[in-house]
């Protein structure tokens, strides 16, 4: 499907500056990005399938990656920082169906941005990272914000998401409507009138917190785990 012949095509439009539309990040990263257009178009035929690796070459892991394709030790299907020599930037801009990739018999289908998101990975210097199960999580930076609503972390990582975009945060949910939306998440079933009339009364600043307790140490809450 996504073979790899290994001659040069003298179709390179890799040669010319590829121009990043908005959407495309500076810095594209390989689990988020990248990773996800090879599953969906390229794993295949050059996927962990040792079965069905055409002309021995496979994207999922970078040792295979980076390797010559068959006996032409000139001939890379990726050239980490260099989008001109490398076979797959040239072979998805193509325009000859024949040298084209993925090929049209295939029905899959590169976006322009899927194929500048590859260049840019390339480009970039290729770089693979693990599964992201792997990869130990690290303390992220919580945003400085001028907001006043934003009081606790997650509110500021929403500040600043907000920021530049013209947009405004959703009004506070009254207290009714946050009783129910937690009950329905963690129990599956509506909070009683007298769960709500509880709530309502009490104006400590841990009431949402003790509700939430209430509700994952209760017997309705085992059940909709069990399901």
């Amino acid at each position: 499907m996504l073979g790899f012949a290994c001659q040069k095509t003298n179709e390179t439009p890799a040669q010319s500056e590829v121009v990043l539309s908005e959407e495309v990040p500076e810095l594209v990263d390989f689990n988020f990005h990248v990773k996800p257009i090879l599953s969906d178009k390229c794993f295949a035929c050059h996927g962990p399938d040792k079965g069905n690796q055409e002309a021995g070459l496979a994207l999922h892991e970078p040792e295979r990656a980076l390797m010559a394709l068959g006996e032409h030790l000139d001939r890379f299907a990726v050239v980490p920082g260099d989008t001109v020599s490398s076979l797959l930037v040239q072979r998805i801009y193509a325009t000859d169906a024949n040298e084209l990739m993925p090929p049209p018999e295939s029905n899959l289908v590169l976006t322009d941005y899927e194929k500048q998101v590859l260049t840019q990975w390339i480009a970039q210097g290729a770089p693979y990272k693990k599964h992201w199960s792997f990869i130990p999580p690290t303390q992220a930076e919580i945003p400085e914000t001028g907001q006043d609503w934003a009081r606790n972390e997650i509110d500021r990582f929403v500040a600043q998401g907000l920021e530049g975009t013209g947009l405004t945060r959703s009004p506070e949910a009254p207290k009714t409507k946050l009783l129910r939306r937690v009950s329905y998440v963690l129990t599956g079933l509506p909070p009683t009138a007298e769960d709500l009339n509880r709530f309502e009364a009490n104006t400590a600043p841990d009431a949402y917190e003790r509700e939430v307790d209430r509700l994952l140490a209760s017997t309705a809450y085992a059940e909709r785990m069990a399901q």
